[in-house]
């Protein structure tokens, strides 16, 4: 197994401090291939994604990347977490979105941005509004994204919901790919395992 990328150990957190989403949660996330973060409705899934990017701090226990906590500033350029479904978006087209996270990851590939474009059959949306394109198509641009930005972390919330079969597979496929030519981890949050991808490890946040 790929050496850990990510450490949590008794890691505790609730919006109201008095019900706690999880507590003492612990787990380490190898540095290349697949994780899945799991559970049912309700169980924390989202909250522990925005914990891996940084955006929340946890109430107890520590969660750390590289040995730096996940809040740290240094972080940022090493992390893809990019929400589709927020309208912070809705104004930028796809090709002006693929810009500013190439300005944010120094390992951004442009090729990678065109080869999955047409990969994806979205080259023809690639200049219209965001507000303008279908859920899964604005599924897709954070797909290009995550797989072009070369960070370290790449987190994806219910990655393939409203996603065309026929993508769907070709993602499967990626993902199955991946760790022979990345190093790089994803961490996937959804009720159920994306089809026969091998994971690397399974968070599960119970049902």
């Amino acid at each position: 197994m790929s050496s850990a990328l990510v450490h949590a150990e008794n890691v505790g957190f609730g919006y109201d401090p008095a019900q706690p989403l999880f507590t003492g949660l612990s787990f380490a996330i190898p540095a290349s291939g697949v994780t899945l973060v799991q559970g049912g409705e309700s169980r924390g899934k989202s909250t522990l994604l925005r914990l891996l990017a940084g955006q929340l701090k946890p109430l107890a226990g520590t969660l750390r990347m590289n040995g730096l906590a996940l809040h740290e500033p240094a972080l940022k350029a090493h992390i893809y977490a990019h929400d589709p479904r927020l309208p912070d978006w809705n104004d930028q087209t796809p090709r002006q979105f693929f810009a500013q996270m190439a300005q944010q990851f120094p390992g951004f590939d442009d090729a990678i941005v065109t080869s999955m474009l047409e990969h994806l059959q979205l080259a023809e949306h690639a200049d219209k509004a965001m507000f303008m394109l279908s859920t899964g198509s604005k599924r897709k641009v954070s797909w290009v994204a995550a797989l072009a930005c070369g960070a370290d972390l790449l987190l994806m919330d219910e990655p393939f919901a409203a996603l065309d079969l026929n993508s769907i597979r070709k993602l499967h496929h990626l993902l199955d790919e991946w760790p022979v030519h990345h190093r790089s981890a994803w961490v996937l949050a959804d009720y159920i395992a994306p089809g026969s991808v091998a994971l690397s490890t399974v968070i599960d946040l119970g049902h």
